[in-house]
């Protein structure tokens, strides 16, 4: 799938922790990501969703080594144009205990995948395998991009 096709497929996609941390770190499957932020923020051509967990996963490292300048990137980051962060309200609480029961997953995935199906998001994007097994929503690797 090239990332033309998955933008012209998808106008809702909702992002786990592991693709901001790879845009963040300039990863190589990071820079696969780069015309996604580039469609939203300054196209708005789709909207993208988070879970604010995927926000405080983000910003540990920065704050374990005091690096006040990348948190300020994350923080601005997450403040983009057509990016939505949600809140875990009982919605996403209950979905996200209901997935962990189902798929057995870590709950920050599960939090992460309740809140794409709660929001409706068209698709997940992640770098974690595990998740492809998820019924409820499409996912798709960065790699796959």
């Amino acid at each position: 799938m090239g990332i033309e096709s998955f933008l012209q497929n998808n106008k809702c996609i909702a992002l786990d922790t592991n693709v901001f941390i790879a845009l963040f770190a300039r990863e190589v499957l990071g820079k696969k990501v780069v015309p996604l932020i580039d469609a939203a923020a300054n196209q708005g051509k789709l909207e993208l969703i988070a879970s604010v967990l995927a926000f405080a996963e983000c910003a540990v490292k920065p704050y374990r080594e005091g690096n006040w300048m990348a948190l300020d990137q994350i923080k601005l980051m997450f403040q983009m144009p057509h990016l939505r962060v949600y809140p875990v309200d009982d919605r996403v609480a209950e979905e996200a205990a209901r997935i962990r029961a189902v798929y057995k997953f870590k709950m920050p995935d599960a939090i992460h995948l309740a809140t794409a199906i709660t929001q409706r998001a068209d698709v997940f994007l992640t770098n974690d395998y595990q998740l492809v097994t998820i019924k409820e929503i499409p996912v798709i690797k960065m790699e796959d991009l």
